[in-house]
This record gives C-alpha cells, sequence and structure tokens, in this order.
C-alpha cells in the first residue's frame, strides 16, 4: 500500500529497518550508515538491503526509504 506522503514510506519498512533509520545520524553516505548499522547489531539482512543502496549522501530517515522503495518496488516513491 503507497501513501501520498513521502514520509509514509518510513512506516511501510519493516520495523527493524524503521529502528535503524529512527537510530542513524544524519547526513550519512552508505558505508557510514552500514558502519553504524553494523555497530548497532543490525541483521545481515538488514546490511545486505543497505549495502544496495547508492553510493551518496542521505539527509533522512525518509531520503533512505525512497531509494529502499526503489530498490524493492522499482518505482521511485
Amino acid at each position: 500500500m503507497e501513501t501520498e506522503r513521502k514520509g509514509g514510506f518510513v512506516k511501510e519498512l519493516p520495523m527493524e529497518i524503521q529502528k535503524i533509520l529512527k537510530n542513524t545520524d544524519f547526513p550519512v553516505n552508505r558505508k557510514d550508515i552500514i558502519e553504524q548499522e553494523r555497530r548497532n547489531g543490525a541483521i545481515p539482512d538488514i546490511l545486505q538491503g543497505l549495502g544496495m543502496l547508492p553510493d551518496r549522501k542521505y539527509y533522512s530517515a525518509e531520503d533512505v526509504a525512497d531509494e529502499l522503495h526503489k530498490i524493492y518496488m522499482g518505482v521511485p516513491a
């Protein structure tokens, strides 16, 4: 189910990813977000998903959620 609000995509992500994004210090690039989450004990599946993010700077949880939506759904948020 999609929502009109970009921030809605954060709520549609699995709970584990929501927790990760909530505790992430932004701005962050892909390498740094993976390293932060590895230190925070993220499960390998989550780290693998984050590894598919384009290598760029992310400024918010919504920014990461938008890219994850493109990766998993194949369409822009």
